[in-house]
């Protein structure tokens, strides 16, 4: 009898976990729930080339519905509204069943939301999927004055592609950095730098009060009575993970769904990858939550492999990226472990990176220069971590020094 291998959801994780279970089970049906009437696609360039008009809807799709039926994996448009973990169900509002043997949880993450006038709900629009981002491209085409509240990766990409678009552009960062959950504030210092040097606004440690809507526009008072007219606004101030489905269960909720280093959860045969995800990485002995497209792919492999029966750790370092007007920005491993900081360079033209130690280890490294200047080196970086080596400063301090160096001692 075949086994009914069901994985929720349809973003990257997803996919990649189920092409990983077929390329080790060739017999055990495999079927993706979407909630999002599209095949599984790229989310990254929605806020980058795909605003710029560099690539259209279809270039971002990850497979045609070919290849997934070649590889004999079902994909089916539908919102799972009710779980039963116990009798291995999940329930439409219609009340169809979906039974499976395993499950895998890929549900990523959502949208945190402004606490707002709910008469302004409508007005605040958010970048998560193929959807918003064509709405944002369609109004913005007829918009000059765009105010992006929040000052993470999301809003400063969107900031910088409207940018480019020849449009103002105004930042609002709580904060008293940009990227300050995870960037160290050197390199949020360069990057905000190219902002403001691309004609974008930056405000730092200012509070949103209230937003008033005037004649088709927008006021906005912050905590400062400072008033900022606009004519279109944007949010991206975090996510939380996609777990409303399984708060009353007894699935281990934490900051996710809570997974040991194999993608198993809390209850037999239900597995977790990608955003939702809050699992243990061995290597720092320690749970964490990452929204990366690095990680949701590799995540979602390691799951595909386990769902197979090829027991398989989860060992990958955390990489990630952003790409803001001419400048490339990396992040590997963890920057919020360390005894000591490193500099590598002091030119943004030729590549910048602090290198976060902990008793002479890598154990994490943030870079930013243009396009092309950092990459190398970060990924040099990722594998020095992984395998625990103890540097040699010199070496990494002087930009003249080639970092493979510390790979062949």
């Amino acid at each position: 009898m075949k086994n009914n291998i069901v994985i929720l959801g349809g973003g990257q994780a997803g996919i990649y976990a189920a092409r990983e279970i077929r390329q080790n089970d060739s017999k055990s049906n495999i079927k993706i729930l979407g909630e999002e009437n599209l095949l599984p696609y790229e989310r990254p360039p929605l806020s980058k080339d795909f605003l710029l008009d560099k690539k259209k809807a279809e270039d971002l799709y990850f497979h045609s519905s070919d290849v997934l039926k070649n590889e004999n994996i079902e994909f089916e448009n539908i919102s799972i509204n009710k779980v039963d973990f116990e009798n291995k169900k999940l329930f439409t509002k219609n009340d169809n069943v979906y039974s499976y043997d395993s499950l895998l949880i890929s549900t990523g993450s959502e949208n945190k939301k402004l606490t707002l006038d709910n008469n302004l709900k409508n007005d605040i629009y958010y970048l998560r999927n193929l959807e918003e981002a064509k709405k944002i491209k369609e109004i913005v085409s007829n918009k000059n004055k765009i105010t992006i509240i929040g000052g993470g990766f999301i809003g400063l990409e969107i900031a910088s592609s409207l940018s480019q678009l020849q449009k103002k552009v105004i930042v609002i960062e709580i904060g008293n950095q940009l990227m300050g959950r995870i960037i160290p504030k050197q390199i949020a210092d360069l990057v905000q730098n190219t902002h403001i040097e691309h004609g974008n606004e930056i405000i730092l440690n200012k509070q949103i009060e209230k937003i008033t809507k005037k004649n088709g526009d927008y006021e906005i008072l912050l905590n400062d009575n400072s008033l900022i007219e606009t004519d279109f606004i944007i949010a991206g101030i975090g996510s939380t993970p996609t777990v409303k489905l399984f708060e009353n269960t007894n699935l281990k909720l934490d900051n996710g769904i809570v997974t040991n280093q194999f993608c198993e959860t809390s209850i037999k045969d239900v597995y977790a990858a990608g955003d939702v995800s809050n699992f243990y990485h061995p290597f720092y002995e320690r749970n964490m939550r990452l929204e990366s497209y690095q990680h949701a792919q590799n995540h979602g492999i390691c799951a595909g492999k386990n769902i197979a029966g090829v027991k398989t750790e989860y060992t990958s370092i955390p990489w990630m990226w952003s790409d803001q007007f001419n400048l490339n920005l990396q992040l590997t491993g963890i920057c919020d472990e360390y005894d000591e900081i490193i500099e590598r360079g002091n030119d943004i033209n030729n590549g910048v990176i602090y290198f976060f130690l902990k008793n002479n280890k890598i154990r994490g490294a943030c870079g930013v220069g243009i396009i092309g200047k950092v990459g190398r080196d970060i990924r040099i970086t990722s594998k020095l971590s992984e395998k625990n080596t103890i540097v040699d400063k010199q070496i990494l301090s002087d930009q003249n020094l080639k970092l493979n160096k510390l790979i062949q001692k």
